[in-house]
Order: C-alpha cells, then structure tokens, then sequence
C-alpha cells in the first residue's frame, strides 16, 4: 500500500465584516419569508379552486405507498386532476374547481379506494386512506393514463423496492447496493472497498441522504452490501446527473433514500443467516396506528466462513445498525433515524495492510401542512460523522474524518398557474482533520472547522397537458472563503403523444462543490479519504451536465428508455504523480470532459421479468504537464482516470411463480485503464539530514510508464438465486434462499499492485444458503 506525502497550503482569512457583507442581506431575506410567507398572489391558487391531499399507506402496517395513483374525475367521467404520491406517500392535487367529484385511489397488487367527494370553494381539503393488499387474481390494477408529464425527470431513477429484491445477493435478504451495481450509470472497481462512480464522477461528488440526513460512505467493504437492507428501504430516488437546484453541494450524483417506518397495526420480527452475514429485525406499534419503532442489525460472518466457502482468507468485518420512530397524524409526519455502520479488513488478503471505515448519522424529518393553507413545509436535521483509517504494512498509520451538523428546509406552494414554486435553504457545519504518521516526514495532522450555507427556488410549470418546464437556481457559500457561487438550472419534460406512451426529457445545469476528498488514483485497493475544502481558495469544483432522453413504451410489456449525457469539469484536485511510493496529498488542478449513452429494456409480465441494459461512458482529464508533475513531453497531458470504464452489459431476469422466486444476473464490464511501471530504483533523502546513508537504504521509488495508457482485461460475472417461502404457523414463516455469486468461478481482475505488480483478483464462485424466520 501507498505511504503518505503532505505539504501545506495557504488560507487566507476573512474577517467577520467581510463575510457579513456577502451574506447578511441573504440572511436577513431568509428570516424575513421564513417569518411572513410569500406575498399572497404567489402563495396560494385562486380563491375559488380547491385543493386534494393527504397520505397514501397500506393497511396492514401502515407503510406508505410511494406512487399510488390519484385521480380525480367529473360525475362525467372526465379526469379533472390526477397525480401520484410522492415520497411518504403524500399526494397533493390543486386547482381543482369547486364541484362534486368521484375519486379512485390505486396502487399496484393492492385493492383501488373509491369515492365521491364535495370540494367546496377555496376548500383545503385533507384525505388519507390505506390500501388494502388484493390477491393476485382478483383485481388487476390499470394506471388511469400512464405516467404524466410532472412525473418525468432527466436523469431520475425512482427505485422500489421489487427492483432491488429481484437481484441475486447473498442473504438473508436483498440490499440496495447490488441493485446500484447492475445500473448502467454507474461503475465500480470491484467486489471490495465500497465505491460508486457515477458518470464519470467519483465517489467523493456523490451525496447520499438517509431520511434526508447525508451519510458520508454507507458501502460496505464487501460490495454486495451497504447501510440500506432492501427490507428497509420505501423508496430511493437516484439522481445520475441533471438533478434540480433543491440539492446543492456535489456536482455527480444524488441518492435519497427514504427508509419505511415500522409497523403501526402489530409487533413483527425475523432473524436470519447465511455464510455473510447474520441479521435481526424487530418493529412495532408505540401507539397503534400513529407511531412505530424499527430495529434492524446485521453482522458480517465471512470472516469466520471464508476460509472453508472461499478456499482463501476472507479478512472482512462489517455491520449495521438501524434505529427508526415514526409518527404520522392527520396533517403531518415525522421521523427520526439513526444509523451506524463499521467495516474493516484487509482489500488484498495477501499484504498486511489493513482498512477501516465507520459512519453514524442520526436525523429527523418532518412534513408538514395545515387546513387554512395550500402550502406544504418540510423540515430535516441532524448530525453525521465519518472516520476511516489505515494500517500501512511498515506499521505507519494514516486518519481522516469529517464531522457535520445539518438543517434544512423546504416549503412548497401551488403557484398561480399550473404548477408549483418551492424554494428552501440549508445551513451545516463541518469539521474536516486528518492526521498522518509517515516515516522521515514525521506526523502531520490538520484540523478545518467551517460554516456554509445554501439558497434555491425551484420553479414547476406546468406549459400544458404535454409539456413541463422547471427552472431552479441555487446559490452557496463557505463563509470561509467569502465568496457566493451560483447554479442555475432546468429541466424540460414533453409528451408528444396524447397516449403518453413517450416521453422526451432534457436537462442542463450548473453544479459547483466545496469539499473534496484527497486520494491517490494509482492505488486502486486503496479505500482510504481524506475530507478537505477545495484546495483552489475561493474556487469548489464545478461540472456542467447536459442529458437527453427518450422513454417509449413499445409494447403493452416493453418499455425502452434511452438517455445520453454530457459533463464538463473544472477545478477538480488530482495527486500530483509522484515516483515515491508514498500516498500523495500535493493536489493540482485538472479539467475534463465525459460523455456517454444509457440504455434499458424492460420486460415485465407477471411472472416473468427482463432487464438489459447498456451503459457506454468516456471520461478524460486534462491537466498541465508541469503542475502535474509529468515526465511526459506534452505541455497538457490528457489521460482516463482509473474508473474510465468504457462498456458496461447486465441482463437480469426474474421469475416469480407460485413454488417460489428464481433470478439470474449477468454482467459485462470492459478494462478499465493503469499506469504500467518498467522499472525501480530508491531515493536517499539527505536534504536536512533527513536520511542517514548509513541507516537507511532509502525510499522505494516507481518508474512509471506513460499513466493510465493500459488498459486492465474485461470483466463479467454470473449470479444466480432461487428462493422460497414456507408457513410454518399461523404467525411463523421461513424463507429460504439458495445461489451462488461468480456462479462460472471466472478469475476477475481487480487491480495491479503498482508497486510490487502482484495481481489482485475479485471474489471467485460464492455459494450460499440463507435462512431466515418471520415472527408476527
């Protein structure tokens, strides 16, 4: 493993009245619409329309269902409104005109609620229902229309919980992060070290939210897993890119994650195991049919079962702890979510160098309405904290960790035409330290304690029936640094059709972010971050993202969706290359570009689904040969980062049938590129009598290859499960799940050790049988 390097950089400090003049007017502007609302001819629809909401759960656990459809018909039967239950459930429909209306509430295997219902004028009008489970055969749901134009977005992937449980993970239970790995968005560098790259980006430009609480790295070190269990997970929205103004501070990618409250109606349980993993799970109602607890645990065990199940060491430690208390009333809902997670092992089992990671995040949420208004507020806060650690082989130690502490609201109002304006504000604190122990360099630490702050108004219009336009902006600021920098927005949706069997989808952006991670690109296996504002004073990290695309249904079965997107970096902080075999922390500035397609087919008949997808992906930096410190004869070197993976297959197919539940996965992943080395030699330091010849041999130093001109061999992957359930009492059940991972044992590489050139490969053939028992 890599050593570490350090220098230092200059800060230049503002004084208060500096960062009170950019930001005081901005302040006093919050508190001032905080305080009274907005004028009253934006706030509200017109004095004589009516408005629809409410929350939309299941009967049996009150669970909310996200989706579920809403539509609101003349006694005609023309659809006058109609929508769909966004995140907890929680619908609205406004401007509908005063009147007597029929109403039908669906959602997919659940029984449709059906009523008629007066709105009289200016009515706010509040109606909550739970869905109760329909059998297979009785009721087959039909959505009234398809979906509309206000529910497609430009680079938004809605994740439900049946996509993740149709891909093969060793149990018990399915987890989200196997499903992120099949996307064709997104890329990886292995079975190990728990990263995602997204477009492009790398895992540092991600911003992952649990409950509306950032949570720094929840992957565990063992790629199959993460903090987010598919038991546990309502629903997931995943930006890849194109995402509004509501989420500033990272420039790849966001993953909202909205855990499911525990059961309101009855106490349940499980507990399960596997060669992985062993896990336990409790919810209940606190009082019945208003608030509820969840418990979930896991722990790894392939520590102890790799050796005879793998054939080889398996040095991998992790768990999770999750911690959930929902309360829901007529007009609200709240929550509040801990979570923690640790990991640690060795990424190559063959060196001694080890790694370790944990994350505890603890938040609430709150979404709020009343009956004298149209407008909706939601609030979130909470504290997160992440430490990684590394053990280098000549017993050297390097620390890192962030700390944060976040508030954030969100008020959104019908607005005088068809559609809606939010706009909300975020305020955190963070605390960036890493302290590194290095051998002739000493130790080395660092400590930033820093305020920001962020503004956006995201505006939804609704042209017609067929086209949405919304613009956003956002601005921030690191009070640090003085200075505010702004990202406009927007994104369009048209239906040109008035089937709505396709939908067109663009979007294009400014995303700009302060804080950065400090890493060394040569080392792959290498998991260890160290957290720190832009070194670039004044100057975060900007991309600019353009997305196009086209979703057809083709059939009454088969939909295609294709999208093409296009990133321009700026500002990023790279390692300056250096032969020493030491972890770099001297960052210089690189530029870059990344461009690509994405494209899925779907086949989905009950029982039996299909999912292909492609993703093809070019990302390249570009940087000065002197700054870079290249011993190349370009004056700019252009080069692909390691996690430039060009082509990217998966094929998984589910079948559900009455004996039980068969998935099959394969995928395909193209080299991605490495820096090859012809040669080594050492370096005597005797600058400041640092290194003494006759005590030391000197430092290992690599001769480098032109960088990142090889290309690492392609990789794929089959993975297989079959599953099913048994009732063993009227409130005891027990499922069971066999398969296997890398089912055809193929020797995957995962990187190449720079400087000792051993190979490291990925997992061989995993089989595993897991078992769990449900308590009700």
């Amino acid at each position: 493993m890599l050593r570490m390097h350090t220098c230092t950089r200059p800060h230049h400090r503002h004084s208060f009245s500096e960062r009170w003049g950019l930001w005081g007017w901005g302040l006093l502007m919050l508190v001032y619409f905080g305080s009274v609302g907005p004028a009253p001819a934006l706030a509200q629809p017109d004095a004589e329309e009516a408005v629809l909401r409410g929350f939309v759960r299941n009967e049996a656990g009150g669970r909310p269902l996200e989706g579920a459809n809403v539509v609101v018909r003349r006694m005609s039967g023309a659809i006058e409104a109609a929508g769909a239950a966004a995140g907890r459930g929680f619908y609205q429909l406004s401007r509908i005109p005063p009147g007597r209306y029929r109403l039908q509430i669906s959602f997919v295997g659940y029984r449709s609620y059906r009523d008629t219902l007066r709105l009289a004028p200016g009515a706010r009008r509040t109606l909550s229902v739970e869905l109760a489970v329909a059998p297979r055969q009785m009721e087959e749901v039909t959505v009234e229309g398809g979906q509309g134009v206000e529910d497609a977005e430009a680079g938004l992937r809605k994740i439900q919980p049946a996509d993740v449980e149709n891909i093969p993970t060793p149990g018990p239970g399915s987890d989200l992060a196997s499903y992120l790995r099949s996307l064709p968005e997104v890329a990886t560098t292995g079975d190990r070290g728990g990263r995602l790259y997204i477009r492009g980006g790398t895992p540092s430009q991600n911003l992952v939210l649990v409950d509306g609480t950032p949570i720094y790295k929840p992957f565990h070190i063992i790629g199959f897993y993460s903090a987010f269990p598919g038991r546990l997970v309502s629903s997931t929205n995943f930006h890849a890119g194109g995402f509004g103004a509501e989420h500033t501070g990272r420039i790849s990618s966001v993953m909202d994650v909205q855990l499911r409250p525990g059961n309101t109606k009855q106490y349940q349980g499980s507990v399960g195991t596997g060669p992985f993993l062993a896990s336990a799970h409790v919810e209940g109602p606190l009082q019945r049919g208003r608030k509820s607890f969840l418990v979930h645990a896991r722990h790894s065990l392939i520590e102890q079962a790799g050796p005879s199940l793998l054939g080889q060491d398996a040095p991998y430690k992790f768990y999770d702890v999750t911690a959930k208390v929902h309360t829901q009333g007529a007009s609200s809902q709240c929550s509040f979510t801990g979570v923690r997670t640790y990991d640690r092992g060795r990424i190559d089992p063959d060196t001694d160098a080890s790694f370790r990671w944990d994350n505890t995040s603890v938040g609430g949420e709150c979404l709020l309405f009343s009956a004298q208004s149209a407008q909706t507020l939601h609030l979130s806060f909470g504290t997160t904290h992440f430490n990684n650690r590394v053990r280098s082989p000549d017993g050297t130690v390097r620390t890192a960790g962030t700390w944060k502490v976040r508030t954030k609201f969100d008020l959104t109002q019908p607005a005088p035409w068809d559609g809606e304006l939010r706009w909300g504000g975020t305020v955190q604190v963070d605390d960036y330290g890493f302290g590194l122990d290095e051998p002739f360099l000493g130790f080395t630490s660092e400590d930033e304690f820093l305020l920001s702050a962020s503004l956006y108004g995201d505006l939804e219009w609704k042209v017609d029936e067929s086209l949405m336009v919304n613009p956003s902006v956002g601005a921030q600021s690191l009070f640090e640094w003085g200075s505010v920098s702004v990202d406009p927005r927007v994104q369009v949706a048209y239906q040109p059709w008035t089937e709505r069997s396709a939908t067109l989808t663009a979007a294009l952006g400014v995303y700009q972010q302060i804080p950065t991670t400090v890493t060394d690109e040569r080392d792959v296996g290498s998991t260890f971050r160290a957290w720190t504002p832009s070194p670039f004073e004044n100057r975060p990290l900007r991309a600019d993202h353009a997305l196009l695309g086209w979703e057809q249904q083709l059939l009454s079965d088969v939909r295609l969706s294709v999208e093409g997107w296009y990133r321009r970096f700026q500002d990023l902080p790279v390692p300056r290359w250096t032969p020493l075999v030491r972890f770099n922390t001297n960052l210089v500035r690189a530029d870059g570009t990344g461009y690509g397609v994405d494209l899925s087919l779907r086949y989905d008949r009950d029982p039996l689904r299909i999912d292909v997808t492609y993703g093809y992906g070019q990302v390249e930096y570009r940087a000065s040969r002197d700054q870079l410190g290249a011993w190349v004869g370009d004056s700019v070197l252009e080069y692909s980062p390691p996690h430039d993976r060009r082509h990217k297959v998966s094929i998984v197919t589910s079948l559900d049938a009455g004996w039980g539940t068969a998935s099959v996965r394969w995928q395909y992943g193209s080299g991605r590129p490495f820096t090859q080395v012809y040669g080594y030699d050492t370096l005597l330091e005797v600058r400041g009598l640092r290194d003494t010849p006759s005590d030391a041999v000197g430092v290992p130093r690599a001769l480098f290859d032109r960088p990142y001109r090889a290309r690492l061999p392609s990789y794929h992957r089959l993975d297989v499960s079959l599953g099913r359930s048994f009732d063993l009492g009227p409130d005891l059940g027990l499922s069971a799940e066999a398969g296997a991972m890398n089912a055809y044992n193929r020797s995957n590489v995962f990187y190449i050790d720079l400087f000792t050139l051993d190979r490291v490969d990925q997992l061989p053939i995993i089989p595993y049988l897991s078992l769990q028992v449900d308590i009700q």
